[in-house]
């Protein structure tokens, strides 16, 4: 039985020992423990992600504008999933927390919006066009990539706090 310091056992009740209440207490601990490290874990990964999939998409020509359009689908995706994996995970904070979180997520997706114009822009560039559209791909490509490694590396401080 656990009772709270301004609660009164119920008849019959006997007080929790010293020892059960470690063992509460210890249980509490791990519980909180494996949470924060599945936090952590979880923002190292996309962070270790993030660096390794930020590989230049400016190496690409105009003569390959397929494959650059092809890859930067692939990353569009993963950034997707990435700020899908960022709201399930703030849906289970509380508080300020969540909330500040709910618009660091939509900052992301407004973001994500803005590079997915892009990369229709880089769809339709001709030659000429080409080397600009691309760079502003990348530029808006980086950011936000740099913007979820943020948010997920703010969430994980948050949630173990």
């Amino acid at each position: 039985m656990l009772v709270l310091p301004d609660e009164k056992p119920l008849p019959g009740d006997t007080p929790p020992s010293s020892q059960v209440v470690s063992q509460q207490f210890e249980s509490a601990r791990d519980i909180a423990t494996n949470a924060w490290q599945k936090v952590k874990t979880t923002a190292t990964n996309a962070l270790e992600a993030t660096k390794q999939s930020v590989h230049s998409l400016v190496d690409y020509s105009y003569d390959k504008k397929d494959a650059f359009i092809i890859r930067a689908t692939t990353e569009l995706d993963s950034i997707d999933q990435k700020i899908k994996e960022l709201s399930d995970k703030a849906a289970t904070a509380s508080g300020a927390v969540k909330a500040d979180a709910q618009l660091k997520i939509q900052t992301l997706r407004d973001q994500r919006a803005v590079l997915g114009q892009k990369l229709d822009a880089a769809k339709q560039a001709t030659e000429t066009q080409w080397n600009e559209v691309k760079t502003a791909f990348q530029k808006a490509y980086d950011e936000v990539k740099q913007s979820c490694a943020d948010a997920w590396q703010w969430l994980a401080e948050k949630m173990g706090a």
